[in-house]
């Protein structure tokens, strides 16, 4: 009598357990196999003419990454005489100039120049764009370097396809990094990221190319046709999703394909603390609302074909059922305080768990054939297998804190500059003392008046 309860109560807990289930096995299957084959698809592209290309980097602070961006761009196996660079001050306060100055003397016959503009990263990007010469721009960030093989790739790939009109680029997080931490607890987090990113482009992203579905690139790490990107309104300083609001902008004024350049990376430093982890994933939450917002008031459409587009992508897509997890988290502690079978709690936690960590390998092998000329990326993804075990919990704690961008977003003005996790608890920690403090004097107040009576 009690197995056939239980066996009764396991079927119950499947069938609402169907939805994320079916979202997290049969869509990571179906994305890998796509991505599988586009692999197999991909073919070395032959360039005959080498067309110029200019790289825009905003700098701001950036003394000690700029440097190694700046050699990573003049090392790149693609003629220097071909590629422009373009240094965008947007508020510089340390030796960055200086060390522009000393690349431009290492290297004389490269075309590079400095220029000022207002703060934000969205004025630098503009001002870069408008002083440009070049057919193609590639937008980079200074705190990350090129492979060798970056902008030949993505020359390449445009040369091959007029229709395509802007790319992103693959961007990675350096394992040799990674392996400079000092806290082991740290080290783990920057292990998931790098994981995470593999994950995100080289599936998620090399997906969405497939089927011309891409609705943000890397602010990393981004290319276009500038022909197209003249025929946009430029980077809005309105949002700080200003990489989104461009796709969309890419989509709705100058048409073409939206694409991945899966063979083109850029490397960067793992993120250094759990508080600039919390800045940046609530601004990507907060722009990516911002966008939204944005983008509706340029939407020609219906109403019901702008959520098609837009929201419903993000709110299913991009958050893996987002309403749904927040649904089931709280009705698990429900479900454990109203003394429900603990073996059936972790039972249903269980095939949830085992859901992600089948999607987690699948995509580490689909991952692994893209990274064919990255040997020592794939190497330490290798290396460190176990780490899929860990990406189901990393990825709960992203969604709790892209669950904080939501609301902090309905209660503050957006900002580049964020509060962080640390600043809130301490905000949250002085707001209950003081609540404690004014409700114990109201009780002894009250005392005094019920004695005196």
């Amino acid at each position: 009598m009690e197995t056939g309860r239980i066996l009764q109560q396991f079927i119950f807990w499947s069938v609402w357990l169907v939805i994320p289930l079916i979202w997290e096995i049969i869509t990571g299957i179906v994305s890998g196999i796509f991505t599988a084959s586009g692999y197999r698809k991909n073919k070395h592209i032959k360039l005959d003419f080498m067309p110029e290309v200019t790289v825009i980097v905003p700098v701001f602070n950036s003394v000690n990454t700029i440097g190694k961006c700046l050699d990573s761009i003049a090392g790149q196996n693609y003629p220097n005489s071909r590629i422009e660079i373009i240094l965008v001050n947007n508020g510089k306060e340390d030796g960055s100039f200086e060390v522009f100055q000393g690349f431009q003397r290492a290297h004389p016959n490269m075309k590079i120049r400095w220029l000022n503009s207002g703060r934000g990263k969205s004025k630098a990007l503009n001002k870069g764009i408008f002083s440009s010469s070049a057919r193609y721009l590639i937008n980079i960030d200074s705190d990350g370097w090129l492979d060798k093989d970056a902008i030949r790739s993505v020359a390449a790939k445009f040369e091959s396809d007029k229709k395509i009109n802007c790319m992103t680029g693959v961007v990675l997080i350096d394992p040799v990094c990674i392996e400079q931490s000092k806290s082991k607890g740290m080290k783990l987090i920057q292990k998931c990221e790098l994981f995470e990113y593999t994950e995100t482009f080289l599936v998620g992203r090399s997906f969405q190319s497939m089927t011309d579905s891409i609705f943000t690139m890397s602010g990393a790490f981004s290319c276009f046709r500038k022909e197209a990107l003249l025929k946009t309104q430029l980077y809005n300083s309105d949002t700080i999703g200003e990489d989104t609001h461009m796709t969309f902008q890419i989509r709705r004024f100058a048409g073409g394909k939206i694409k991945l350049c899966s063979n083109a990376f850029l490397y960067t430093d793992p993120i250094e603390s759990i508080d600039k982890l919390y800045i940046q994933r609530q601004r990507w939450q907060r722009g990516e609302l911002e966008v939204a917002s944005l983008f509706k008031e340029m939407h020609t459409g219906s109403i019901k074909d702008y959520f098609k587009k837009f929201s419903m992508r993000i709110i299913v897509s991009d958050h893996t059922l987002a309403f749904p997890r927040f649904i089931w988290f709280f009705a698990l502690i429900y479900l454990f305080f109203i003394n429900y079978p603990l073996q059936l709690l972790i039972g249903a936690n269980l095939l949830l768990y085992t859901a992600y960590l089948l999607n987690s390998f699948l995509y580490l092998a689909v991952s692994e054939r893209y990274l064919k000329g990255q040997n020592s990326v794939r190497r330490y993804l290798r290396k460190h297998w176990y780490i899929c075990f860990v990406m189901p919990l990393y990825r709960f704690v992203l969604y709790w804190i892209r669950i904080a961008g939501i609301i902090n977003s309905l209660s503050s003005k957006a900002q580049w500059n964020l509060p962080t996790l640390t600043g809130e608890f301490h905000i949250l920690k002085t707001s209950v003392r003081k609540n404690t403090i004014g409700r114990m004097a109201f009780l002894e107040e009250f005392k005094k008046f019920i004695n005196k009576g």
